[in-house]
């Protein structure tokens, strides 16, 4: 599942898009249908700030380490929303492997292939843009 970002909820694009994906898994070929939800960094990082400054706290007052707690917390609080909608619309997928993109697990993973891609030379520093 391309994984929506979980400072927001569905729209309904996302709704076709599940709708697609759902009838392909059920009546294509047998597959796993993974779903999660992505981090959003700057999405997420700016609700988040919202919430604080809401309360009367500033992020740089916080610093780097407790700021990063208090995302953890709103995402645990309300980053349920778009997995419920998602369930919601009856997807077919396998809720028990539901996956998180900041999971410790999927961080080494990306953490793995980037590096494999550096010491094969396919990632390097150049000076020129780049989509």
């Amino acid at each position: 599942m391309p994984p929506p970002n979980v400072p927001g909820s569905l729209h309904m694009g996302h709704a076709m898009f599940v709708t697609l994906e759902d009838f392909m898994v059920r009546y294509g070929r047998s597959t796993l249908w993974l779903p999660g939800t992505d981090h959003a960094g700057i999405a997420t990082q700016l609700v988040a700030e919202r919430m604080l400054t809401s309360e009367g706290i500033k992020r740089v007052e916080l610093g780097r380490d407790e700021f990063a707690k208090q995302v953890w917390k709103w995402k645990e609080k309300y980053g349920g929303t778009i997995t419920n909608q998602i369930k919601r619309l009856g997807a077919s997928c396998d809720w028990t492997r539901e996956c998180f993109t900041l999971d410790e697990q999927l961080s080494r993973a990306v953490i793995e292939a980037f590096v494999r891609l550096h010491e094969k030379g396919l990632i390097y520093q150049g000076s020129y843009m780049v989509n």
